[in-house]
């Protein structure tokens, strides 16, 4: 049964761009782990510059070896530091989906 990962990633709004940029490259390496990335929502209202992506995973072990897959690639370090500057906060949280959900 598959699990989710939702993250909600709190960006500063002067790096709007070069996140969304980096994140257009980042998620065709991730994918290639077998992650799927099901939503990708930015806030219109409430604490604005906040992302929120909704990715499904095999199961727990999976988003280890995700993580690892994507440190493994080698503009990783490039990823990262444009990452650092544009992200203020990030907060993972692992879902199971209910069963009356379609």
């Amino acid at each position: 049964m598959s699990i989710f990962l939702q993250a909600t990633i709190e960006i500063d709004g002067a790096g709007y761009q070069r996140f969304v940029q980096t994140m257009a490259e980042w998620v065709p390496i991730i994918e290639t782990s077998g992650w799927k990335l099901h939503a990708a929502y930015m806030h219109r209202t409430g604490r604005l510059n906040t992302v929120i992506d909704i990715w499904e995973l095999e199961d727990m072990a999976h988003m280890d070896r995700g993580f690892q897959h994507l440190m493994a690639h080698p503009r990783f370090g490039e990823f990262k530091r444009v990452l650092d500057e544009t992200v203020k906060r990030e907060t993972l949280v692992v879902l199971q989906k209910f069963s009356y959900a379609s």
